[in-house]
């Protein structure tokens, strides 16, 4: 941490209060993302029995939701704090948008077989994996669109880092910047780590691969929690001089 003569502060300058264009665009995108995993589930039900069995695609879908949800959420704060709208910023949030687009199917898939696992087929999957190549393409296919999801992340808070701002990054918005960067070359490598699985596990355990991925939130809990107590730390030993 380095040694400043200003006041530290503790949370974030806000720098783009009003939403930018690129936001924007986004964030409809984002919508779009959302609708379409609803209206891909099939036609309007016109039964009671086509009614239920469209009642137990709910789960999936909040699942896939609250993934888009996150997404969206994580490209707002990033866009509220750094307030960019550079070509960097552009190309980046672009790239994202293609690849929520182009993800979302698969996303809108795998939850659809995770929530038929853990249900024993209660809950359908619409779309049948039929061969081991069918599924390790699925999980290969949705392992490598999470994967660039954090690589752009990463690039972002790197680029918003570096970027000629009109207010200079704090102490603590440069150390923050950096927990994201490591927050998401975690996540990163969780998924290499998943992909490696969906390559090599046997079919019967490839399930594994999907599963792995239930160990980001006890993995980015942890390193949040412990570079907030690396920063309260420094802080005391700082004010302390």
């Amino acid at each position: 941490m380095t040694d400043s003569s200003n006041t530290r502060q503790d949370n974030w300058t806000m720098r783009g209060e009003s939403m930018t264009r690129i936001e924007t665009f986004f964030a409809a995108a984002c919508a779009f993302a959302v609708t379409m995993v609803v209206i891909s589930v099939g036609s309007i039900p016109n039964s009671l029995a086509d009614l239920m069995q469209a009642t137990k695609q709910i789960p999936a879908f909040t699942a896939s939701f609250a993934v888009i949800t996150w997404i969206w959420h994580t490209h707002s704060v990033w866009s509220r704090r750094f307030g960019l709208e550079d070509t960097k910023t552009v190309v980046f949030s672009c790239l994202l948008i293609l690849l929520v687009l182009i993800y979302m199917y698969p996303l809108r898939i795998m939850m659809q077989a995770l929530f038929a696992v853990l249900s024993n087929g209660f809950l359908p999957s619409l779309i049948q994996l039929k061969s081991e190549w069918d599924v390790r393409f699925i999980f290969i296919l949705f392992g490598l669109g999470f994967l660039l999801l954090s690589i752009n992340f990463v690039a972002l808070y790197w680029h918003g880092k570096r970027a000629q701002l009109m207010t200079a990054l704090s102490d603590y918005e440069k150390y923050q910047a950096n927990t994201e960067i490591i927050v998401w070359l975690s996540t990163a490598m969780m998924c290499i780590t998943a992909l490696l699985l969906s390559l090599f596990l046997p079919i019967p355990y490839i399930g594994w691969a999907g599963y792995s991925y239930f160990l980001l939130f006890p993995l980015l809990n942890g390193l949040t929690w412990h570079r907030s107590k690396k920063w309260q730390r420094c802080s005391a030993m700082h004010s302390a001089k």
